[in-house]
């Protein structure tokens, strides 16, 4: 009967996930246009991927945005969420609606408002360099290859520290006050009550999030195509990206689904190897 009931779901699983990828596996081998008839192409498509060097430069981006997404979101939405919880503030789920608004804005929105701040001309950034005497620091942050990733990055921290920040929030209003109160007694103030009994308390919670930060990172697509478009050059491809540009863009459909299935591997590899440390 258990069979019975999940075998609907087993069926839509197997023609919109297992068949486009038994398919996507099969154009890896090929080279196709889309249109055109598809010629076998053997190991050629994997071989160009090795030492194709908009790869390599799409490769550290995301390895860059993986560093940065499992760091300072977590870092910083622990240490909120704690301070919130634990401080004692006044009105703190009004200060946790607040932190969680970029989590609400679509990627699409974002985009626009981080655009129009990175503005060269009208910017609020420049602007603010300019006001206070630092207007040789102004520039296209978007336009050099040497900030855009950073400005990237930035918009990425903010879009994602407040989700961590409620839920790290909840997880710290779980923990026994009781751990709290014999801390106090024995002269613990807040930094060590913090070092020592929210941080571990909370380690579930934060393996669970370096793991969706860890996925993510690999499949980040909407802030650099919004932003930037990889540019300027690759200077700001990732992989998603770069497969959507050879796939739909160069219409190499077969070096595309190439990219997707190395990628795919690869996050399946790094998932598991997290799982397994998780469970050490």
């Amino acid at each position: 009967m258990a069979y019975g009931f999940i075998l609907p779901t087993l069926i839509l699983f197997g023609i919109f996930v297992v068949w486009p990828l038994i398919q996507t596996v099969y154009l890896s081998f090929n080279n196709w246009n889309g249109i055109g008839a598809i010629e076998f192409a053997g190991l050629s498509n994997y071989v160009e991927f090795f030492t194709d060097p908009h790869v390599l430069q799409s490769v550290l981006n995301n390895l860059l945005w993986m560093v940065v997404s499992c760091s300072l979101p977590i870092i910083i939405g622990l240490i909120q969420a704690s301070l919130l919880v634990n401080s004692g503030i006044k009105h703190s789920k009004i200060f946790q609606l607040i932190l969680f608004l970029p989590q609400v804005f679509s990627s699409v929105v974002a985009s626009v408002i981080w655009s129009w701040m990175y503005n060269s001309a009208l910017g609020p950034i420049n602007k603010m360099l300019e006001a206070i005497g630092l207007g040789e620091y102004a520039q296209a942050w978007l336009g050099n290859p040497h900030t855009v990733m950073i400005a990237l990055l930035i918009m990425s921290v903010w879009m994602g520290y407040g989700f961590n920040t409620v839920v790290y929030s909840a997880a710290i209003q779980g923990i026994d006050s009781d751990l709290y109160e014999a801390a106090t007694m024995d002269g613990c103030g807040p930094f060590r009550k913090f070092r020592y009994i929210t941080i571990p308390c909370v380690r579930t919670t934060t393996t669970t999030l370096l793991m969706f930060a860890l996925i993510d990172s690999f499949k980040v697509f909407d802030i650099v195509f919004q932003m930037t478009k990889g540019g300027p050059g690759y200077s700001s491809h990732v992989l998603s990206y770069y497969l959507y540009n050879e796939a739909f863009v160069n219409r190499r459909i077969g070096y595309g689904s190439t990219i997707a299935v190395i990628l795919t591997v690869f996050i399946l590899i790094i998932s598991r190897l997290f799982l397994r440390l998780r469970e050490r």
